[in-house]
């Protein structure tokens, strides 16, 4: 049994490597909206991840039994939304953009834990998100050529999404395997965004009923190169959800949030090295006030898993 302590650095050991797989697969996303539209992508991504972990679960059969359908499908259509959302603003705007507008998550998941969860919100993890949120203010000028409203508010809707799916996420962490959540999000996500690939592309066909053609000749134009890219995406997204489900599995959610922050650095340097984006002034003086409060909150979160620690210790000696 992990002590306090080792169970909030797990923790975060866990969703910072869930942060890099997820600018990697949004840096995959960004490249393969070159060829595809969003919702091919989104459908590509789950289908995949869905195939992927046909085989491993296969080879347990309990893995298919669940007992929360229902949050599974809700989950599943949450990812959906916020995935088709999260796409289609990628594919006008730039990474770096696109992250730091994200940063809004941790509000939402803050809000969201303490009315849901009901999530002891400490003043030391509020102090920390809003001062990272102000730095993520002062980042994204709004006269910057590369600030647009539509682009930002399609952001800040897939924001509510995924603080909702992290609220989800923890509710579930506890109830079954991470490897039955994997597998039934991504089947009900991969549903939903097949539902929204026949209907965004069955209406340009005659006789718009044959939907399985409509399908096929989607996917087999797709080239090799998209299609071995789109793979890669599905198992990303099944390494996402398994590193999400674990932090959450040693800490709270409220603790993850001003953690987010360390995205900002990994989309500036994989746009700067994929898609050539630049680092402003603004985003320079930005980390400045974000990375002081997320070294603020791990100090804070260090000491309370010390004294948690302590006191389990002495409530043991004195019993014995």
């Amino acid at each position: 049994m992990h002590s306090p302590r080792k169970h909030y650095f797990l923790g975060i050991i866990w969703f910072i490597v869930s942060l890099l797989v997820c600018e990697t697969n949004d840096v995959i996303t960004k490249y393969l909206e070159r060829n595809l539209s969003p919702f091919q992508v989104v459908f590509g991504r789950f289908f995949f991840s869905t195939i992927v972990l046909l085989p491993v679960m296969g080879l347990f059969a309990e893995n298919f039994k669940t007992c929360h359908l229902g949050i599974n499908f809700l989950r599943g259509l949450i990812l959906f939304f916020g995935m088709s959302i999260w796409c289609h603003g990628l594919d006008v705007s730039q990474l770096n953009v696109a992250c730091l507008i994200n940063f809004t998550t941790p509000i939402f998941t803050l809000l969201l834990a303490s009315l849901i969860l009901k999530e002891k919100i400490e003043k030391p993890r509020i102090i920390a998100t809003l001062v990272g949120f102000l730095g993520v203010a002062v980042v994204l000028n709004p006269q910057t050529a590369s600030f647009s409203v539509s682009s930002a508010s399609l952001f800040l809707l897939s924001a509510i999404f995924f603080a909702l799916l992290d609220i989800l996420n923890k509710m579930l962490v506890t109830r079954e395997s991470a490897l039955t959540s994997l597998f039934y999000t991504g089947f009900f996500t991969m549903f939903f965004s097949m539902i929204s690939l026949i209907f965004s592309h069955a209406l340009k066909y005659d006789p718009p009923y044959l939907i399985l053609s409509v399908i096929l000749q989607k996917i087999i134009k797709i080239e090799t190169h998209d299609l071995q890219l789109l793979c890669l995406l599905g198992v990303g997204a099944n390494l996402l959800m398994f590193c999400i489900l674990k932090s959450f599995s040693h800490i709270d959610v409220s603790a993850t949030a001003p953690l987010r922050y360390v995205e900002l650095i990994l989309a500036s340097t994989f746009g700067y090295l994929f898609f050539g984006e630049s680092i402003t002034p603004n985003m320079i003086l930005g980390a400045t006030i974000i990375i002081p409060s997320m070294i603020y909150l791990t100090s804070f979160e260090a000491k309370k898993s010390r004294k948690k620690n302590l006191s389990e210790t002495r409530k043991l000696t004195h019993c014995c």
